[in-house]
């Protein structure tokens, strides 16, 4: 490759964090609440407020368990490059930066403890989680700061004290936040979070809105699941990326973008390739009956002002680049999770990029990344 690549999308999943984090680091009223791995006969998992994880929305990624060969090729590409070897490679600072290496990776954004809101009920304890996390992940990042880039996580519960968080994980030497807008107290359309983008443009923290594919329709009880798990998993892996269209449709229309200019906000892993049409459509009904709510450049022209998005593989990615804008578009491969690309990012890169010119990939793969959150 003719210049340096950073994964604009990583991950660190409850799975791989240290077992005695939460315990050893929650304030004492919340010790016996806080996350923490148990032994079971099906073996480690993680509990908390009394319950398994595992078996709760979003519990895959908080089983300690590695998934079985030979039902997915890419698990089965991940177990041959050596990733499955017992060893936690996401939080182990030399691991995934050899990692990074073998994918020929110069440095990664780091997402962190994707679904957790959906795994805790009491929204208290999942602020205590959060602060815990963002104080341990900086530490984490300070091993080696110019190829690890952490994303801190914000409660949704309050717009200042998110606002308050966003804050304190700057002073900390994150790069990012990461805002679980499926889960929030009230839609990012709505004026109460107002506090929380002045915060994030105070602070030239990029603001992300990571997909989680649960806007999809699920099973109605255990059986049903038992029974429909492989449909209801396919139609969640296809359809996930695609509710980056409700979070930037609601991002755009809740003026936040006119009223804080400096904030920057990155659509996770949502994709590319359905942008140009969501882009038209909102120029469109803006023209049509929201001039009334007085913007002054097109929904569209917001964006590419503003806003991001990561992709990891996606083969009609160069047809649509200049739709979408040649900045706005980040390429990120998803380490470690199994829908990624991880080890084989270059040769994905090159299949999906290939015919663009450099100056186009070099944005993609590593300028664009570079600028919004700093990187040399």
């Amino acid at each position: 490759m003719e210049h340096k690549i950073i994964s604009g999308d990583g991950h660190i999943d409850l799975r791989w964090l240290p077992h005695d984090l939460f315990v050893s680091n929650a304030p004492a009223p919340w010790k016996d609440q806080v996350p923490r791995v148990v032994d079971t006969k099906e073996g480690k998992h993680w509990f908390a407020e009394g319950n398994d994880l595992t078996t709760r929305p979003f519990g895959l990624l908080a089983n300690t368990v590695p998934p079985p060969r030979g039902q997915s090729k890419h698990v089965d590409r991940m177990y041959e490059a050596g990733f499955y070897d017992g060893k936690p490679h996401p939080t182990t600072p030399e691991l995934r930066l050899r990692d990074q290496d073998l994918d020929g990776i110069a440095a990664e954004v780091i997402y962190g403890i994707l679904g957790i809101s959906r795994l805790l009920d009491d929204r208290e304890l999942l602020r205590v989680v959060y602060e815990i996390y963002n104080t341990w992940l900086a530490d984490f990042c300070r091993t080696n700061p110019e190829r690890l880039v952490g994303l801190a996580c914000l409660p949704n519960d309050d717009p200042e004290l998110a606002a308050a968080e966003l804050r304190r994980s700057a002073k900390l030497g994150l790069k990012g936040v990461d805002f679980a807008v499926s889960t929030a107290v009230k839609p990012i359309w709505h004026r109460d979070w107002d506090p929380l983008w002045a915060a994030a443009a105070e602070c030239h923290m990029p603001i992300s809105f990571h997909t989680t594919g649960y806007a999809v329709r699920g099973p109605s009880d255990e059986q049903m699941a038992k029974a429909y798990e492989s449909q209801v998993r396919a139609t969640r892996l296809t359809m996930f990326q695609l509710a980056g269209a409700e979070f930037l449709a609601s991002i755009i229309f809740s003026g936040a973008l006119e009223r804080y200019p400096g904030m920057r906000f990155v659509l996770g892993e949502c994709g590319a390739s359905w942008l140009p049409y969501v882009l038209a459509r909102m120029d469109e009904e803006y023209e049509d009956q929201f001039q009334h709510l007085n913007f002054s450049l097109k929904p569209s022209e917001y964006w590419r002002r503003q806003g991001s998005t990561t992709f990891q593989h996606e083969t009609t990615i160069a047809d649509i680049v200049h739709l979408v804008g040649e900045d706005n578009v980040v390429w990120g491969s998803d380490y470690p999770h199994p829908d990624g690309i991880w080890p084989d990012s270059l040769k994905m890169i090159e299949a999906d990029l290939g015919r663009l010119d450099t100056r186009v990939r070099r944005k993609i793969t590593c300028e664009n990344t570079g600028k919004l959150y700093g990187l040399r």
